[in-house]
């Protein structure tokens, strides 16, 4: 993968079984990023998997994009280039990052509001259909993006851009959120909430609040491990949401006890 080699035969044919297995069952497949060392490499392979397996309007296959790296929009404004002038669907999982503490610090931005920023600029791009410059001839193409964040301005502001587009008869993307489990539960109840209550003022036909999502690592301590210590990193912020989290929690037991 550091070498940008092509994947190996052996990895080819084991990829290929998952994707045609997460097609049958109707789910999808979302790869995690990685260390830039490794992430160009990573990307190829992607690109490869989505370019043969996501050949219907919703993509099965995902790649990650981590948005506090500078290079974050030129990568996506890549990948909607080559889906754009392939014909395959794209899909979009949109992190912040978590390797900070060993990635090469120059890749990354220099401030939280500067990650902020291209984090919510990549989201607005796909939910907006916005081709790159100088690509504006070509077609968007069919895509798809999940929100994966503990940020609640964030989802908060590419759900409303997504409602705002759909009351005004535009196109988008479909769009899904989704947290770790046991980590910003509040927005998650929040989300949740949001989709009941649409579900029960529309059919089924016209549902437009994205769904929620919680991500549970599954396998072993030693093979957890390493994935849970990057979202503790990640996720060091969380201790200053405490105590909005208790208050929302509160709130979200009332509500489910008398209604």
């Amino acid at each position: 993968m550091a070498s940008r080699k092509p994947m190996p035969e052996a990895m080819v044919k084991a990829v290929d079984e998952i994707c045609i297995e997460t097609e049958k069952q109707g789910s999808r497949l979302w790869l995690d990023a990685e260390q830039q060392v490794l992430q160009k490499g990573l990307d190829d392979w992607a690109i490869e998997m989505m370019r043969k397996h996501n050949r219907s309007p919703t993509p099965i296959v995902y790649n990650t994009i981590q948005g506090y790296l500078k290079g974050s929009k030129a990568n996506l404004d890549h990948h909607i280039t080559l889906a754009a002038q392939e014909g395959w669907s794209l899909g979009i999982k949109l992190v912040r990052g978590a390797y900070i503490e060993h990635e090469t610090r120059s890749l990354i931005h220099d401030t939280q509001a500067d990650t902020d920023r291209s984090y919510d600029l990549i989201a607005d791009t796909l939910l907006c259909q916005r081709m790159p410059d100088g690509k504006e001839d070509l077609p968007f193409p069919n895509a798809a993006l999940f929100l994966a964040t503990h940020n609640a301005a964030s989802a908060t502001k590419a759900i409303a851009t997504r409602q705002d587009r759909l009351l005004a008869n535009k196109p988008t993307v479909m769009l899904e959120c989704g947290q770790i489990q046991g980590m910003a539960d509040e927005l998650s109840c929040e989300l949740v909430q949001n989709y009941e209550r649409a579900l029960e003022q529309s059919s089924a036909a016209n549902l437009t609040v994205p769904k929620a999502f919680k991500c549970l690592p599954w396998g072993s301590v030693a093979e957890c491990m390493g994935y849970l210590h990057r979202r503790a990193i990640e996720n060091r912020g969380a201790v200053e949401r405490t105590r909005h989290m208790v208050t929302a929690l509160r709130r979200e037991l009332w509500r489910r006890i008398v209604g």
